[in-house]
C-alpha cells in the first residue's frame, strides 16, 4: 500500500485557480498546463458545447499600451519575432496522405512553415510549425499543423493532446539571418534569410498572405476517436488576428529551408528550397479581452 503525491493541480493555498497573469516561474506554467489540459478535455467530452474561449480561463482585458510605452518596446526589442513562409508542396502524394478524412485537398496546395521567439515574460516559449492546407468539411479551407519543434515536455503534453504534433528539442535558436532546431545533437529545421530581392507585388501578395493566424485545425484525443476542431474562425479571422498588433520589424525577402530527411514531411520540400518570405517581430497593443476560441468542426 502508498500514497503517491501526484503534480500539484494548484500552488496556491487558498485554491484559486491559475491564471497567466500568476506565473512567476517554469513551475507555474506547468501546473498551467495540468488546468488548461483538463479545461479543454471536459469541453471536448462536452456535447452541448461547440466553442471554448481562453481555454476557460478568466478573461482580463489588457490594459491600452500609450505611445511612449509603444515606442519603449520598440527600442527594447520586445515582442514575438520570427519567420514564415508558404512552399508549393513537392510531393503531391505526400501532400495528400496528410488530409486525414474528413480533410480533403484544397484548391491550391501549400506548405506553410514559420519559426516563432515569443519573448514572453516570465517564461518564454519557442515554437516552429510545419502546416499543410486542408479543406475541411464545413468549407473552410485552415492550416493543418504536422510537425512541431518545441522547448519542454509540458507544451510537447499539450499538443500531442490537441492534435499537435510536437517534439521537445534540444536547443532552439531564432535569429534574423538564420534560425535553427537542433534535436539529437543535430539540426533538424534550418531557415536562413536574405532580405530584398523582390518585386511590389510579390511583397504585396506576401502581406495579404499574412501568418495562419490562428486558422488552424487538428484532431483533439476524444476517448478511443477524435474531435476536428478549429483554432480561430478560419481565414477571416486569420486576416484580423494582428489587428491591434504593432509591427515593430516587418522585412521580405528569400528564406532558404532545410528539414532533416528523417522527418517524411522534409519530402515536401523541393531540393534547394529558396521562396519568399517574411521576418517580423510584433507585439499587442493592448485592450483585448484575452484568449482566442476553439471551436468543433461539425460534420457527418
Amino acid at each position: 500500500m502508498g500514497t503517491l503525491v501526484t503534480f500539484p493541480k494548484e500552488r496556491h493555498a487558498s485554491g484559486k485557480q491559475m491564471t497567466p497573469a500568476d506565473m512567476k516561474d517554469e513551475m507555474d506554467r506547468e501546473i498551467l498546463a495540468r488546468i488548461l489540459l483538463e479545461n479543454v478535455r471536459r469541453w471536448i467530452a462536452d456535447p452541448t458545447r461547440d466553442a471554448i474561449f481562453g481555454m476557460d480561463l478568466p478573461q482580463t482585458p489588457s490594459p491600452k499600451l500609450t505611445p511612449e510605452q509603444i515606442r519603449e518596446m520598440d527600442k527594447s526589442g520586445a515582442g514575438t519575432f520570427g519567420h514564415t513562409t508558404i512552399i508549393e508542396p513537392f510531393d503531391l502524394d505526400l501532400y495528400e496522405s496528410y488530409m486525414y478524412p474528413p480533410l480533403r485537398m484544397p484548391e491550391k496546395p501549400q506548405v506553410m512553415i514559420s519559426y516563432w521567439d515569443m519573448n514572453h515574460k516570465p517564461v518564454n516559449f519557442i515554437e516552429g510549425r510545419v502546416m499543410v492546407k486542408a479543406l475541411c468539411p464545413d468549407g473552410i479551407e485552415s492550416w493543418l499543423v504536422i510537425l512541431v519543434p518545441v522547448p519542454n515536455f509540458y507544451t510537447a503534453l499539450e499538443g500531442n493532446c490537441w492534435g499537435w504534433p510536437k517534439y521537445v528539442a534540444d536547443e532552439m535558436t531564432v535569429e534574423k539571418d538564420h534560425s535553427e532546431v537542433i534535436y539529437e545533437g543535430k539540426p533538424s529545421l534550418t531557415m536562413d534569410f536574405t532580405p530584398g530581392g523582390l518585386d511590389d507585388a510579390t511583397i504585396q501578395q506576401l502581406k495579404d498572405n499574412g501568418t495562419e493566424g490562428g486558422n488552424t485545425v487538428s484532431f483533439h484525443i476524444n476517448g478511443g476517436g477524435m474531435t476536428l476542431i478549429r483554432q480561430g474562425l478560419g481565414p477571416e479571422s486569420a486576416r484580423t488576428s494582428y489587428l491591434g498588433n504593432h509591427f515593430a520589424e516587418w522585412e521580405a525577402g528569400m528564406i532558404k529551408t532545410w528539414i532533416r530527411p528523417e522527418d517524411p514531411c522534409s519530402g515536401l520540400l523541393p531540393p534547394d528550397c529558396v521562396t519568399p518570405g517574411v521576418w517580423q517581430r510584433t507585439f499587442n497593443t493592448g485592450g483585448s479581452g484575452g484568449g482566442g476560441g476553439m471551436y468543433k468542426v461539425k460534420y457527418e
